[in-house]
């Protein structure tokens, strides 16, 4: 009998499905954790593993933690963990966004949005934290002022390469660059659609459309970004879609050129489904967590799917972290289930995962 879609199904947890063209990776649970809700992963070079709880909603625990022996530790310290509205902003993590391995000396950077609750921005808040993780000690810590995070501003995911540092500001949308020594820090694309959310797309995900307490669809601006294997092509998106872009980094850290000249410069590299967060391995194979499927979609540099994994237990799986040995860790925030999502209704359910898998070179 013909067959019209050559795949392979299998099964991997509860109600899972995996369809692909070639074998997709089983999921294996890493941790899991019924404070709501982690939303950011970090893996060090020897497999230490970090997440961060963002400032979302009231609750004891804290903004940054290390997995130790199955317990949650606060990291660096409980002093970081313990900011109040009375406390200086420049030494605390008033709400933590998300954190990224830096593979070339092992340092964790930590993005700290600087919101409490859902509010109006700290003042002074908004920062990176880069931590040695072999002394355990905050190195340098970068405060960005309200001309590079602006009222209604975000800063969201991080990437480094080298002394350059990229960040996605979702909240109005823009491109930030840092120098990690000269400290200076310069705001691109703030004005071009490229870093908007396409207002046309209406995110469905178990049938709901979702929607905030009025009634709308809730938009976030650039969010995530990712770098090629070799450093030259920096990527990012909308999570909603629905194009992913491609500009050099050459061209991005060129200072003679105007955001319109930039704009030129950036090309749609695919289109892509909304996605909760983007990971790029060493072969460029990207890898997506599709949110309105539940499954993470692994694609060739060309973009053909090369697996597709499918699990009820991914709702709104988020940021990757891939370690030197190949592994890959993900973790599960159930952001779609938040009451800013779904009309004033709260729908997210403990237990909140962190998953690991192999995928096949």
């Amino acid at each position: 009998m013909m067959r019209s879609i050559i795949g392979i199904l299998m099964c991997f947890g509860p109600s899972a499905i995996a369809v692909a063209q070639q074998r997709a990776p089983e999921l294996n649970v890493v941790a899991t954790t019924s404070e709501p809700n982690w939303n950011g992963i970090a893996v060090s070079n020897d497999k230490r593993i970090f997440a961060d709880f963002p400032r979302w909603e009231k609750g004891n625990n804290p903004s940054l933690i290390e997995l130790k022996d199955g317990k949650e530790v606060a990291f660096p310290s409980n002093e970081w963990n313990e900011w109040q509205p009375d406390k200086k902003t420049e030494t605390a993590f008033v709400s933590l966004n998300s954190h990224y391995i830096n593979r070339n000396d092992n340092h964790l950077w930590v993005t700290d949005a600087g919101e409490e609750l859902g509010k109006d921005r700290v003042t002074g808040a908004p920062k990176l934290v880069e931590i040695n993780l072999n002394s355990n000690k905050v190195v340098n810590v970068f405060l960005f002022g309200g001309q590079y995070a602006p009222s209604g501003g975000h800063l969201n995911d991080i990437r480094v390469l080298g002394d350059d540092v990229f960040i996605t500001e979702s909240g109005t949308g823009a491109i930030l660059l840092l120098n990690r020594k000269t400290r200076e820090i310069r705001r691109l694309l703030a004005k071009l659609t490229l870093t908007k959310a396409d207002p046309k797309v209406q995110l469905v995900i178990d049938g709901f459309p979702l929607q905030g307490k009025d009634g709308k669809t809730p938009f976030i601006n650039v969010d995530q970004i990712e770098l090629s294997a070799d450093g030259k092509m920096l990527f990012s998106m909308s999570p909603f879609g629905p194009h992913l872009y491609k500009v050099t980094v050459k061209d991005l850290l060129d200072r003679k050129l105007s955001d319109e000249e930039l704009e030129k410069r950036i090309a749609i590299d695919r289109k892509v489904n909304p996605v909760g967060g983007i990971i790029m391995d060493g072969e460029d194979n990207l890898h997506l967590s599709e949110i309105e499927k539940s499954g993470i979609r692994c694609e060739s540099p060309d973009g053909t799917t090369k697996w597709f994994l499918q699990d009820s237990r991914l709702v709104w799986q988020d940021a990757y972290s891939i370690t030197p040995d190949g592994t890959f860790y993900l973790v599960v925030a159930q952001i779609s289930n938040m009451p800013f999502m779904h009309k004033g209704r709260d729908l997210r359910k403990p237990p909140y995962y962190i998953f690991s898998f192999q995928a096949e070179s």
